[in-house]
């Protein structure tokens, strides 16, 4: 327990999905990103419009790689202004096999 706070303090955990013991609920990673922009707003310096988080997860592709099967980045956009576009995703096409 936080003291200070007087509240447990998060804690990004496992989500067990097929043995799995990636951390992919993240709510440490996003009360610290919170905490920075609160602190940013206490101090009047303008929030960040995004965020980027590199994310390695999975196991290795091969011996000694550099890559693992599900790193990953995200993209969080905090202010909704920076979209300029989007577009939808194409329904499958069931003629090619699927991947």
């Amino acid at each position: 327990m936080n003291k200070k706070l007087r509240k447990d303090m998060p804690v990004n955990k496992p989500l067990r999905i097929g043995g799995s013991n990636d951390l992919l609920l993240r709510e440490l990673d996003c009360a610290v990103i919170e905490s920075l922009h609160s602190f940013r707003h206490q101090a009047a310096t303008p929030p960040f419009d995004s965020i980027q988080g590199v994310f390695s997860e999975g196991e290795e592709l091969y011996e000694n790689a550099g890559f693992k099967e599900k790193d990953h980045i995200q993209i969080c956009i905090r202010n909704p202004n920076c979209i300029k576009g989007y577009f939808l995703p194409m329904m499958e096409n069931m003629k090619y096999q699927k991947v």
